[in-house]
């Protein structure tokens, strides 16, 4: 009896999740809704080894039913992180203005990598925004060790939106055999 539940379970399961998918690609392909769409955002260039990258986004959807913000980051020698997913709560969906934390560790060796993150949104129909691309160098400059706010990003630096969930390495420390190569 209790292998033919665990069977049964999963293949439930399984064929309620196609169903699912299957609707929400029928209604993306007949080009039900609008998709969200990006209309500013604001990130410093470079930052220090260490610091708190603040990524800001204004946003909107017309038809209110944004669902998530997909942050992806592209590192020159190492290739793409795995994706970061912060989900839109309900109140925000038509739009909003507010900013991702990336941390970033305190290693010199990432002083000449050079990422790339690509920011996109989707919707519940699984319509998405044009993507963003936003450079991503690191300093030690004293000029860049703090960069104030430009002032039509005060209000949304009062709103965190959530955290990319990323362990950045240097491509020193992914090309080296010491063990330490993350797996992605």
């Amino acid at each position: 009896m209790l292998k033919k539940v665990s069977i049964v379970i999963p293949l439930v399961l399984l064929l309620a999740g196609c169903t699912t998918c299957r609707g929400v690609a029928t209604k993306s392909a007949e080009g039900e809704g609008e998709p969200p769409v990006i209309l500013d955002s604001y990130a410093a260039e470079y930052i220090r080894p260490g610091a708190t990258w603040r990524v800001y986004l204004k946003t909107e959807d017309a038809d209110g039913d944004m669902h998530y913000i997909a942050a992806q980051l592209w590192q020159a020698g190492v290739g793409y992180y795995p994706t970061s997913f912060t989900f839109i709560k309900g109140g925000d969906r038509e739009g909003f203005a507010g900013y991702l934390i990336l941390t970033t560790p305190a290693d010199r060796r990432l002083l000449p990598d050079n990422f790339k993150l690509e920011v996109l949104l989707r919707d519940c129909e699984g319509n998405k925004s044009e993507s963003l691309y936003i450079p991503l160098n690191f300093a030690l400059k004293t000029k860049f060790r703090t960069q104030p706010v430009p002032e039509k990003w005060q209000a949304a630096a009062q709103r965190q939106l959530g955290i990319i969930h990323l362990d950045i390495i240097s491509s020193e420390a992914y090309n080296s055999n010491d063990g330490s190569r993350p797996f992605f």
